[in-house]
């Protein structure tokens, strides 16, 4: 508006010294229509102004959000008032899961201490179902544990040194007793590997990948290898199952997916297992892959990078 007056003093200037034969009548009519044209811009844009003021003081009353109504326009007001609310929903959303949380841990636990009376009454029985089903309830509950956390994003990361060999011995430790029961033999080539991780949450990777070649198991064999450089620490197990069909391997990872095995009758699954372990993964840094080939074996890679690397190698 300013610069509009600006040029309109230039101009009658220009046609006073320069114009001398022009009408003094046309230009104090010219004059007074800019002016008019710019009063009326100006009491326009004032009213749109003081409307919008009056609109955003009602938004800010209410209880949604008010930002999307007046964008692009969003000054400090409206600003404040929506993260007031997000972070209300954000605390209410965890509050709400730490209750589920803790819910989950209460039942997991009590099970769990049912479970080991029967394991301990089964020891005079010697009943290898019994304890095939206790083992692998308390297994399952134990990872139920842990994907209450992923689900609820209350998801608590402790990061420290830790010996990936060390790792993998605590995950054929926890499934040893199946590993006894189908007769598996493991091979584990692995030199010195330090990483920073979350040691608990690894090993339910590793978890993961031990009980699906048990339950997909083909010849009972499985071959573990880890390698370490400056910037990633890989770690490549390979199982001789019944391997994944090639048009199963672009969705394993996704939510749900149980492959074509599954659907045939032949096993059970949820489709939950590797979609875990890839969100799991998510939070430590690192990446898993596989490669299989149908009725041979599956590798599955993981790779745990420099936390400083890895948005650039994701992107």
């Amino acid at each position: 508006m300013i610069f509009a007056l600006l040029l309109l003093i230039a101009f009658n200037l220009y046609s006073i010294f320069l114009l001398p034969q022009i009408d003094w009548f046309d230009l104090f009519y010219f004059d007074l229509l800019v002016i008019v044209v710019w009063l009326a811009c100006v009491l326009s844009a004032r009213f749109r102004r003081h409307r919008r003021e009056q609109e955003i003081k009602k938004r800010l009353g209410d209880k949604d959000l008010a930002a999307p109504a007046f964008f692009p326009f969003v000054n400090e007001e409206l600003y404040r008032h929506d993260v007031g609310i997000l972070e209300a929903e954000r605390k209410q959303a965890l509050s709400d899961n730490d209750e589920l949380k803790d819910m989950v841990d209460r039942i997991v636990h009590e099970l769990k201490a049912n479970i080991n009376t029967i394991s301990l009454c089964n020891e005079t029985l010697q009943n290898e179902v019994i304890q095939l089903a206790a083992e692998t309830m308390n297994r399952q509950l134990s990872q139920l544990l842990l994907l209450a956390k992923l689900e609820t994003n209350t998801m608590s990361l402790h990061y420290e040194k830790a010996d990936v060999r060390d790792l993998l011995c605590r995950s054929i430790k926890n499934n040893k007793y199946f590993l006894i029961h189908e007769r598996f033999s493991i091979h584990l080539d692995c030199e010195s590997a330090i990483v920073y991780t979350d040691a608990d949450w690894l090993v339910y990777v590793f978890d993961q990948l031990l009980v699906n070649a048990i339950k997909y198991k083909r010849d009972p064999k499985i071959e573990i290898a880890v390698r370490q450089n400056e910037s990633v620490t890989t770690i490549q197990m390979t199982d001789y199952g019944i391997g994944i069909p090639a048009f199963d391997l672009p969705s394993v990872f996704e939510k749900g997916a149980v492959g074509s095995h599954v659907h045939a009758g032949a096993y059970k699954s949820t489709g939950m297992g590797l979609y875990f372990a890839k969100k799991a993964l998510d939070h430590l840094s690192g990446t898993i892959e596989v490669q299989s080939e149908s009725g041979q074996s599956t590798t599955f890679t993981i790779r745990l990078y420099n936390n400083k690397k890895i948005d650039l190698l994701r992107s």
